[in-house]
């Protein structure tokens, strides 16, 4: 019998990695430049901002305005850390991202000095559920602050926007650029990634059944993603007539079998 190769999550272990990290002392610095650049409320800009605290897994910073966008409010995600991200990252992408974007963005950081890090923007697009659970398609450029010796950084400084009026299937692109002077960041290299299996569920179906596949009953389920518990029954119901099974224990089975969790 042929052992199943677990996909390594590359961005899973970096936040591992970051448990050690000792919280930066750039931070505060960070978060008055950026409270002076955008001072009060309601402001109606076309992107939103963040500091991400890796030492604490928190959102040091978040800009007013991210509730325009991720239609969650400011103190929800803030409430939530990077909990909150993840919980309404597409499953599809979130699985990419894992194990193949930040992978290639990792190598990248072991190929220069670390002191250059905080010299390149790593952009990349997602899929992202927002509130009435419709799916967006977020563009983020992350610039990573404050490296360790060993390369880690502490902080990333980012901004994200709605592109969904430009980007509608379903690849990720990744672009790493590099800041020069007198000419800002210059492109010095581009990926792009596609999914590489049919999975016969939408992304909300999927994301259900992996929550339960980790044991999380329906009501649990519901919570964790601010639905209904009549919604989530639907999904798990549309899932075993899509595949003719009887009860979620064989749709689990099932989907093991065919590698759609």
């Amino acid at each position: 019998m042929t052992k199943k190769t677990v996909p390594k999550k590359y961005y899973e272990e970096f936040l591992e990695i970051c448990n050690s990290i000792p919280r930066t002392s750039r931070l505060p610095e960070l978060w008055k430049t950026l409270k002076n650049e955008h001072p009060g409320k309601g402001l109606n800009l076309p992107f939103g901002t963040c500091i991400i605290d890796y030492a604490t897994k928190k959102y040091a910073y978040l800009s007013d305005n991210s509730g325009d966008i991720l239609t969650y409010s400011k103190e929800e995600y803030i409430a939530g850390g990077l909990d909150s991200h993840a919980v309404n990252f597409h499953p599809e992408d979130r699985e990419i991202f894992d194990n193949q974007i930040f992978r290639d963005i990792r190598e990248f950081w072991n190929n220069i000095p670390a002191e250059e890090i905080p010299m390149y923007r790593f952009s990349f697009n997602q899929r992202q559920f927002i509130k009435d659970g419709a799916i967006i398609q977020i563009l983020q450029h992350s610039t990573y602050l404050e490296p360790q010796h060993s390369g880690t950084p502490a902080l990333n400084l980012l901004t994200f926007s709605d592109i969904s009026d430009f980007k509608s299937d379903k690849s990720m692109v990744l672009s790493v650029s590099r800041f020069v002077s007198g000419e800002g960041y210059v492109k010095v290299c581009s990926k792009t990634y596609t999914q590489s299996t049919n999975i016969p569920f939408s992304a909300r179906e999927s994301e259900i059944l992996k929550l339960s596949l980790n044991g999380l009953t329906s009501q649990s389920i519901a919570d964790k993603l601010f639905l209904s518990i009549h919604t989530v029954k639907n999904h798990k119901r549309n899932m075993m007539e899509k595949t003719a099974t009887r009860n979620i224990t064989e749709l689990i089975n099932l989907s093991i079998r065919n590698k759609w969790i």
